[in-house]
């Protein structure tokens, strides 16, 4: 998730973009430089956070790798 700095009225706020395109404000800043550190920091978290999510789905399921089977055979 990509966490953005937008200027709002009275200063600065820190969103993200819903699928549906509406904004949703997670923190207010009095300073744009303040809400670009922490929308960089939000953003950073997010994607360690989903990083994590892919490892930990990778060792539930593990790689899969092909069996092969034979008919038992009749004149062993």
């Amino acid at each position: 998730m990509k966490h953005i700095a937008i200027a709002i009225q009275g200063g600065f706020a820190v969103a993200y973009q819903r699928h549906s395109g509406h904004l949703v404000a997670v923190s207010e800043h009095a300073t744009r430089e303040s809400a670009i550190r922490e929308a960089q920091r939000l953003t950073l978290l997010a994607r360690l956070d989903q990083e994590r999510a892919d490892r930990a789905a990778l060792r539930q399921h593990g790689t899969r790798r092909p069996v092969r089977w034979f008919e038992p055979d009749a004149f062993a």
